[in-house]
């Protein structure tokens, strides 16, 4: 198998290894970790991807799948309004640095984060492999425009069904909507900003028919080329996201609300422990 954020098309053999890879592995047996009320899938990349390529397969009704960090993962906690939308959702991975530390903190156990980029790039690999369709939505004009190049490009077989940036008027949403509903999508990547993204997909339900529904946030400014993944050192190390702050100073105030999550944690642990 490729390495995480990599795009490279394989050989036809290894393209037969690869898929019958995701069909061997056992997903029923895959366990919840709870995060502050939030039950996030303890799965690697690959059983994540297994996980959905199952969703897609079972064709009864729309799946929303959830990544999250530290910061969302508060804004979803136990308690808070938002709570609704992870109550809702099929699935929801562990995509940010510090879930991991969380999840021990607080007696569980995650097997690894699951990065965006990486999962996207399986699954549209998946996508090429089954003909499964898909629908890009999010982002700016001329990001989604490079972004579907590059796919197009690196996965010739895939069939992306419909695309379209994420700033609409009433009457254009309603034209989006209702390209999704007659493309009839196998997974649409959803690309708006936290929790706008979350509202939307519950908002609209009745359009993705049997869709696999995945919010990916800023992954297409990513894959479009305009904003530069982190280097390998601050990936490995865990510090993606002190990467982000270095390119992106006025990420600080989210750094902030990252050290509330870490405190919170830290506390409601320590009252673990005294029950």
């Amino acid at each position: 198998m490729k390495q995480p954020g990599e795009i490279r098309h394989l050989s036809a053999k290894d393209d037969r290894d690869y898929l019958l890879d995701y069909q061997s592995l056992d997903i029923d047996n895959l366990e919840k970790t709870d995060i502050l009320g939030v039950p996030f899938e303890n799965a690697s990349l690959d059983e994540a991807v297994a996980k959905i390529y199952h969703l897609m397969e079972e064709k009864d009704h729309y799946h929303h799948v959830l990544l999250l960090d530290p910061v969302k993962t508060m804004a979803l906690r136990k308690g808070k309004k938002l709570h609704r939308i992870a109550q809702k959702a099929s699935l929801i991975l562990a995509e940010g640095a510090g879930l991991q530390w969380a999840a021990r903190r607080l007696g569980g156990e995650l097997k690894e984060r699951i990065p965006t980029i990486a999962l996207m790039m399986d699954l549209v690999r998946l996508c090429e492999l089954r003909n499964y369709s898909i629908f890009l939505l999010g982002g700016k004009e001329d990001i989604i425009e490079k972004v579907y190049f590059n796919l197009s490009r690196h996965f010739p077989g895939v069939r992306i069904v419909g695309r379209h940036a994420g700033y609409m008027n009433t009457q254009r949403e309603l034209l989006v909507k209702e390209s999704i509903r007659k493309t009839s999508p196998n997974i649409i990547f959803l690309a708006m900003d936290f929790p706008d993204q979350e509202i939307w997909i519950e908002n609209n339900t009745a359009f993705f028919g049997h869709a696999v529904v995945i919010g990916v946030a800023g992954a297409m400014d990513i894959l479009s080329g305009k904003v530069r993944k982190a280097p390998n050192f601050f990936k490995l190390k865990g510090l993606t996201w002190f990467w982000r702050i270095l390119v992106r100073p006025w990420r600080l105030i989210r750094l902030s609300r990252m050290i509330g999550f870490f405190l919170f944690v830290w506390v409601k642990s320590l009252f673990q422990k005294r029950k």
